[in-house]
């Protein structure tokens, strides 16, 4: 993988591509990420369906995303410290397998209880934090360091892009299914992504000694941001970006029901709108990048989807809807890939693990508190009066970052 020269790789990152799709290895890792990732997002769809049908209510939608946004936080921080200590490539089988028969269990409940479902919801992502930072571990141990930017990056846009688009393929899943069906798609998903990586060539490591000083180390890591300015505030606007699409998608069955009115099984598409975006956004952004600042792109970003969300709210005409929220995915993405970007600048390598472990704690806590408390604005002002505050919220992101000259210079 490294013939052709080292000076290649500086002038012609595709070299880095062609060399990690050519690595059978991290390719069935990249195929068991994007097919769990699919799985959880298609999962979270149905649940938001059946919810919905049930109670015909945000905040009750919010509730498959609140099972989500709980184990995230309470169990992220030690998944990685497990992640450290006993064999990567288990965890990532156990965690898909256990994850498609819970959601298997889930169909005999869809007509007894909601309570029953948030519960085995709550097991399915409890088992989920133990995958990714599993899988982060994993990609230093199948591919070479040169080539580990490039590997990380596409794992990233996997992400984001599976994320949005996982959720819009629920639509016409369960139009052609459905609600049942959905879920046996889901879980399948889940035991592709288990076969795959139970085919990685990772050997099983050595068994280190348990340490004592794992709160230690988190600490450290909680440290590193309290004196890192531009790091802290890295971190506090990709929060509110990631509990503006967590939001944005609660919202958007209300959106698509009461102010579209397309009916609340084709909410899905307005998702894929966003992926559309954020596709265009992933071509663009290079380019971008060339004229402007990473720390002005995001500060600009957040003041336009400010202003764009705040739009959307008195918008009823569905192309122009469709219209404006691709260009929230663009914007989508020029916050999450430059915030990133700087993020990697900024972190030294010793520390990288603590503050990214930080990072997707705080990514996936913007599934709870604020998507709870949209959905109540939402059930008792209205989904127009939800989307113009939460357009509020991140125009007003925007419009503190012009007042911080340090972060728009890096």
């Amino acid at each position: 993988m490294v013939t052709g020269g080292k000076h290649l790789f500086p002038k012609q990152v595709s070299t880095g591509f062609r060399a990690v799709f050519t690595n059978f290895g991290f390719m069935l890792l990249w195929t068991g990420q994007l097919t769990s990732q699919l799985a959880d997002r298609i999962f979270v769809y149905v649940l938001m369906v059946i919810v919905y049908q049930a109670t015909r209510s945000s905040f009750g939608v919010s509730l498959p995303l609140l099972a989500f946004g709980i184990p995230s936080v309470v169990i992220g921080p030690w998944a990685g410290v497990v992640a450290d200590r006993l064999d990567r490539k288990g965890i990532l089988v156990i965690s898909d397998l256990i994850r498609g028969l819970l959601i298997l269990l889930i169909i005999p409940l869809i007509t007894k209880s909601l309570l029953l479902i948030f519960l085995v919801s709550l097991l399915v992502y409890s088992a989920a934090q133990f995958f990714a930072p599993a899988e982060t571990s994993s990609i230093p141990e199948l591919v070479e360091k040169h080539n580990l930017i490039v590997a990380n990056s596409l794992f990233m846009i996997t992400w984001m892009v599976s994320s949005v688009v996982g959720l819009g393929l629920g639509a016409p899943i369960v139009n052609l299914l459905n609600e049942n069906k959905t879920l046996v798609v889901s879980a399948v998903l889940y035991f592709v992504s288990a076969a795959a990586i139970l085919l990685i060539p990772i050997k099983p490591r050595e068994q280190s000694p348990a340490k004592s000083h794992v709160l230690a180390d988190i600490r450290t890591g909680f440290e590193f941001i309290r004196r890192n300015q531009v790091v802290r505030y890295s971190l506090f606007k990709l929060f509110v970006a990631a509990a503006a699409v967590a939001t944005l998608s609660v919202l958007a069955i209300s959106y698509a029901s009461e102010v579209l009115r397309i009916g609340e099984r084709n909410f899905g598409y307005l998702i894929i709108a966003i992926g559309f975006g954020m596709l265009a956004g992933m071509f663009t952004l290079e380019r971008l990048r060339h004229y402007l600042k990473l720390g002005t792109i995001v500060v600009s970003s957040f003041l336009g989807s400010g202003a764009l969300l705040i739009g959307l709210a008195f918008i009823t005409d569905l192309p122009l809807a469709l219209g404006l929220i691709i260009l929230l995915g663009v914007g989508n993405i020029y916050i999450t890939s430059s915030i990133q970007t700087i993020m990697q600048h900024r972190v030294p390598r010793q520390i990288r693990g603590r503050v990214f472990g930080v990072q997707n704690m705080l990514v996936n806590s913007a599934f709870t508190l604020p998507v709870v408390a949209f959905g109540l604005i939402a059930d008792g002002w209205g989904v127009v009066t939800a989307l113009a505050l939460l357009g509020g919220l991140v125009l007003l992101t925007g419009v503190a970052g012009v007042f911080l000259p340090k972060f728009k210079t890096v």
